[in-house]
C-alpha cells in the first residue's frame, strides 16, 4: 500500500518532517494532549459515577451477587468480573458506584493501551487520535460505566494487541513483551471466552505475514499460548465439577434464529452503527475493505490490524445471517480497527485517492461520535422527562430498582418473623437487583422447579435450610402459576399479603408469605 507522507486535510495535522528536536517537541505536545484527554474523560465518568441516578443493570447486580461468593467459576462466565467486583466493594462497600468503578479503570486502561499501541506502531499524533475515536462512541459511553465481563474483556484484549505487536516487532529477545502477552491472555481468558479468539488471529496473522511467519516453526508462540491456557486451569476444574454448565451455557448462544436472515443481519449492522456512530463505524469499514482488497501491497502494521479488526468482523457478521448478534459481542474487533482508521485519518497511509478525499469526515466522525457518547451519558436525566412508553421504561429502569427494594426491604420487615424469613423469587435477574437493593443486601433464592434443568447461578447455590419462612414477590400477571409451584413445600402453606411492590406498570409483583419450609428441592 503506498504510503502518503502528506497530512493535508488530516485532524490536528502537523509537519512531522524536519529536524529530530521538531519531531520530538511534536511527540511530547501530542503526548500531553492525550495525557489532558484521558485525564478529563476518567475525572467526568468518576464524578458521573456519584451523581447518576441509574440503578444497576440486572447483569451488574448479577455479578456482584457472583462477588459475594468468590469462586474459580460461575454458572455462564469465567471467574474475572466476579473477583474484580468482590476486590472494590470490599474496599469501598457494595454501593452502586463501587460496582461501577472498576469500569472506569479498567477504561482508563484500554485507552493507554490503544494510545501505547498506535505510537509504537505510528506516531504521538496518530495515537492521540486512535485514543480520541475509541472515546467518542456510545459504546465507549456504556463500557466505561457499566461493569459487565465486557470491561475487562476490553482492557485485555487491548493490552494483547500491545504485548503481541512489541514482540512481533523484534525478531529476537522481547522477552517482557512475550511474558506480559501471556499473562493479558491469560487475564483475559478469566473474563469472557471471546478470548479464545484472540489466540486464533495470533495464528492468522503469523500465517499471513511472510516476515514473521517464522513464529510458526519457534516455540515462543505456542509457549505463549500454553501459559495464557493455563491460567483456565482451575475454571475448567470447577467445570469439571458442574457438568461443564458454562460449556453447555455458551452453546445456547449459537442456536440459529427463526427470523429471516435479512433481518438478523440487518439488526447487526444497525446495531453496530448505533454502538460506534455512523460516521465513524463506516469510515472504518471502508478503510478496512479498500486495504484487505489490496492484500498484496499491505505493509505489517495494516496487515495486523486488520486481521485483528474486519476478520473477527466479518466472521460475525456471517454468523449474524444464522442468529441474532448482541451488539456488544463485536466490541473487542474495534480496539484494532479505530488504530487502523486514526492511521488513515492521519494520512499514514493512502486508500486511493477517491477515499483520502473522505479524510476531512474523520474528525466529523469523532465530533458525532461524542455527541452521541454525551447523549448516552445523559439518557438517564433526560429521558423520564420525554412523554411516550420508551421514556416510562427508561425512567423506570433509572431509579425503579432502588425504590423497588426499600418497598421489598419494607414488606420484609412487616411479616411475622422477619429473622427467620428468606427472600424468594422465580428469576434472577430479580434476585439480583433484590439482594443489591434490599437494605442490609439479604441473601436472595430463586425457585427452580424439581428436575428442571439450572438456568442461573443460583440453582448451583445451597438453597435455604428447612424450617423458614419465606416472603414471595413473584410478577402480578404470574402470581398463581407460580405459588401453586411452590405452595406444597410449605408446611404452613403459602398465603397472600396485602400490597404489593412496584409500579403500576410492568414491574409489579405481588406478595405471598410461605409460612414453614418444608424441604428445598435436591439440585
Amino acid at each position: 500500500m503506498a504510503i502518503n507522507s502528506s497530512a493535508a486535510g488530516s485532524p490536528g495535522a502537523a509537519d512531522d518532517s524536519g529536524s529530530a528536536y521538531g519531531r520530538r517537541q511534536t511527540a511530547t505536545n501530542w503526548n500531553k494532549r492525550f495525557v489532558i484527554l484521558i485525564g478529563l474523560v476518567t475525572l467526568f465518568r468518576l464524578v458521573y459515577l456519584v451523581v447518576s441516578p441509574l440503578s444497576l443493570a440486572a447483569d451488574e447486580a448479577y455479578y456482584w451477587d457472583w462477588s459475594r461468593r468468590l469462586a474459580w467459576g460461575y454458572f455462564s462466565k469465567p471467574p474475572m468480573v466476579a473477583w474484580i467486583i468482590g476486590a472494590f466493594t470490599r474496599a469501598f462497600g457494595s454501593t452502586t458506584a463501587a460496582v461501577r468503578l472498576p469500569s472506569v479503570v479498567l477504561g482508563t486502561i484500554s485507552s493507554l493501551a490503544v494510545f501505547l499501541l498506535a505510537r509504537r506502531m505510528y506516531d504521538a499524533r496518530t495515537a492521540f487520535w486512535a485514543a480520541a475515536v475509541g472515546m467518542a462512541s456510545p459504546g465507549a459511553a456504556a463500557l466505561g460505566y457499566i461493569m459487565t465481563i465486557d470491561a475487562p474483556l476490553m482492557c485485555f484484549w487491548a493490552l494483547g494487541l500491545y504485548f503481541f505487536w512489541a514482540g512481533v516487532e523484534k525478531k529476537e529477545g522481547g522477552f517482557g513483551a512475550w511474558a506480559g502477552l501471556a499473562v493479558v491472555i491469560g487475564l483475559g481468558l478469566l473474563s469472557k471466552q471471546v478470548m479464545g479468539g484472540f489466540i486464533v488471529l495470533m495464528f492468522v496473522f503469523v500465517a499471513v505475514s511472510k516476515e514473521d511467519r517464522r513464529l510458526l516453526k519457534s516455540p515462543r508462540l505456542y509457549l505463549v499460548c500454553l501459559l495464557g491456557l493455563a491460567a483456565l486451569l482451575p475454571d475448567v476444574l470447577w467445570n469439571v465439577g458442574h457438568g461443564w454448565i458454562t460449556l453447555h451455557h455458551t452453546e445456547t448462544h449459537f442456536a440459529g434464529s427463526r427470523s429471516a436472515f435479512f433481518l438478523t443481519f440487518a439488526d447487526f449492522i444497525g446495531g453496530q452503527i448505533a454502538l460506534i456512530s455512523p460516521i465513524t463505524w463506516l469510515l472504518f469499514v471502508t478503510v478496512a475493505g479498500i486495504s484487505l482488497a489490496r492484500f498484496k501491497s499491505l505493509d505489517k502494521r495494516s496487515l495486523y490490524l486488520l486481521t485483528f479488526s474486519l476478520v473477527p468482523l466479518s466472521g460475525i457478521a456471517a454468523l449474524s445471517l444464522r442468529q441474532k448478534i448482541q451488539p456488544n459481542w463485536p466490541a473487542a474487533v474495534y480496539t484494532a480497527g479505530i488504530v487502523l482508521l486514526a492511521a488513515w485519518g492521519c494520512g499514514k497511509f493512502s486508500g486511493g485517492s477517491r477515499l483520502d478525499a473522505w479524510r476531512p469526515y474523520f474528525k466529523k466522525g469523532i465530533i458525532v461520535g461524542a455527541v452521541m457518547a454525551l447523549c448516552t451519558y445523559g439518557l438517564p436525566f433526560w429521558a423520564a422527562a420525554v412523554p411516550g412508553r420508551l421514556a416510562s421504561k427508561v425512567a423506570d429502569r433509572v431509579e425503579g430498582w432502588k425504590h423497588f427494594g426499600r418497598q421489598a426491604g419494607r414488606a420484609l420487615g412487616d411479616v411475622p418473623s422477619p429473622q427467620r424469613t428468606f427472600l424468594l423469587t422465580f428469576d434472577r435477574k430479580l434476585a439480583a437487583e433484590l439482594a443489591f437493593y434490599v437494605p442490609g443486601h439479604p441473601r436472595v433464592y430463586v425457585w427452580r422447579a424439581p428436575g428442571a434443568p439450572p438456568t442461573s447461578q443460583y440453582d448451583l447455590w445451597e438453597g435455604p435450610k428447612a424450617g423458614l419462612d419465606a416472603l414471595i414477590i413473584c410478577p402480578a400477571s404470574d402470581a398463581g402459576a407460580d405459588t401453586g409451584a411452590v405452595s406444597g413445600y410449605f408446611g404452613g402453606g403459602v398465603k397472600p399479603l396485602a400490597g404489593f411492590v412496584g409500579g403500576d406498570g410492568h414491574r409489579r409483583y405481588s406478595l405471598y408469605l410461605g409460612s414453614s419450609l418444608k424441604k428445598w428441592p435436591a439440585k
